[in-house]
């Protein structure tokens, strides 16, 4: 009796000095995670164990603003790859991905055929945003303005990782294995990286493995699989980038391509109409080999007088990467031309010289921009310099175009994706019989 009565009042004992540790154990915490959550910056929390899912009622607050939900998730492709043809389709596939994530996506900048952080124009400017929502019905879309806005006016930052997606034996490849915040804009955002892990490309990687094997229709959805539980991260921006040359779900079907701006639509309409019927060239001289093209545009001079008494078409419009708004200048219409000489613009004064040439200059087609965009003028001016909304204007309206032509091998980029695409939207114009188009694309002869 006695034994087990001492037995009692040591257990007792024990079950109140560990009580005592344990009250005092508690109250210590309480008081470092106070000084911990709460200790700023100038108003701004400077570290937090908080997640997204435990935010304070003020963040709750900010984040149902900007998301309809007090948990905000967030994918950012904040750099595209390729000019606007390939990354039209590389951005639909990142709406993809933030569909597969449950992920609202951020509507990315644009500007000189590109889509990056970077650039000055809001997402918009290139695309019909109500549109592409009526293609993805389930996704949400923020731009990146918003964005912005959202990062800034949150008292804790928002948590944020990064992943790289590549694929074996790629020819394009990052040339940093750094997340570089400043040269890709990033740090205009009011983010928060968890180590400096999330900062090394070698760190976040996700390796595809070879293009003939991951995209094969079953080792596609097998790769879709395992791609979302590498993504299925709790962190509230998913910041992500990849330079994989073609789409990455082909096992979900065909791409469909994003939607121009009905700015865009409506300046082709009223163009197309002004001209029709009318032959369409597409020269991008910026491979041709200079002593190359005076016979380039003989040939297509020679070309265009038959195709004139052939069809009963007198009017011509003109793309090229030739510098139309400094005609005998050295600035492109492409990011890429950079070596123009006396032999280009003798080529286009002979061709000017021979035709009336239409282009989306003389026709004055996208000055509705400065009326559609009043405080960008000097952004205009720039994107109209260079590459930009004026190719995306020029495939359009060859798309539309009665008779289609390009350059040769040796005058002209035979496997320019621009040319290819334009020539796979008029073969489905005319299995839809749009008699207007009289063939899909057609190369001058070289005499």
């Amino acid at each position: 009796m006695s034994i087990l009565q001492n037995t009692k009042l040591t257990t007792f004992s024990g079950i109140k000095l560990t009580y005592t540790r344990f009250i005092k154990s508690l109250i210590f915490i309480i008081i470092v995670s106070t000084i911990y959550r709460f200790r700023t910056d100038e108003g701004k929390e400077i570290s937090s164990p908080l997640t997204s899912v435990n935010l304070p009622k003020i963040d709750a607050g900010i984040n149902q603003k900007y998301c309809d939900s007090e948990r905000c998730k967030f994918l950012f492709a904040y750099h595209v790859p390729e000019q606007e043809t390939s990354a039209n389709f590389h951005f639909f596939s990142f709406i993809q991905l933030a569909e597969m994530l449950n992920r609202t996506i951020v509507l990315v900048n644009v500007q000189h055929s590109r889509l990056e952080t970077c650039k000055k124009f809001p997402f918009h400017f290139y695309y019909n945003v109500d549109g592409i929502k009526e293609i993805f019905p389930n996704v949400k879309f923020i731009t990146q303005r918003d964005f912005l806005d959202w990062t800034r006016e949150r008292n804790y930052k928002p948590t944020s990782t990064h992943r790289y997606i590549m694929q074996e034996r790629n020819p394009l490849i990052l040339k940093t294995d750094h997340l570089e915040l400043k040269k890709e804009c990033l740090d205009q955002f009011d983010l928060k990286f968890n180590n400096k892990d999330d900062l090394l490309i070698n760190k976040t990687t996700i390796n595809l493995g070879p293009k003939d094997h991951w995209r094969q229709e079953i080792n596609n959805i097998l790769m879709i699989e395992n791609l979302k539980k590498l993504l299925d991260v709790d962190d509230e921006v998913l910041l992500i980038r990849h330079l994989i040359p073609v789409p990455l779900f082909p096992s979900k079907g065909t791409v469909i391509h994003l939607p121009f701006a009905d700015h865009i639509i409506e300046a082709v309409k009223s163009s197309v109409n002004q001209v029709r019927p009318f032959i369409a060239i597409h020269w991008r001289m910026e491979i041709t080999k200079p002593n190359m093209l005076s016979m380039c545009v003989k040939s297509l001079i020679k070309y265009l007088y038959k195709l004139k008494e052939e069809l009963g078409i007198n009017n011509i419009y003109l793309a090229t990467d030739y510098p139309l708004m400094n005609v005998g200048g050295n600035k492109a219409q492409s990011s890429t031309f950079h070596n123009i000489g006396p032999q280009h613009h003798n080529a286009i004064k002979s061709l000017n010289e021979t035709f009336k040439l239409n282009t989306w200059i003389t026709m004055k087609a996208l000055n509705v921009l400065f009326d559609e965009f009043p405080d960008n003028d000097k952004e205009l001016d720039d994107e109209f310099n260079g590459s930009g909304i004026q190719g995306i204007f020029d495939k359009l309206v060859m798309i539309d175009s009665n008779y289609f032509i390009s350059g040769p091998k040796g005058c002209a980029h035979v496997k320019s994706k621009f040319s290819r695409k334009i020539k796979e939207a008029r073969i489905k114009l005319m299995q839809e019989e749009d008699f207007n188009i009289l063939n899909d694309i057609t190369r001058w002869p070289l005499d």
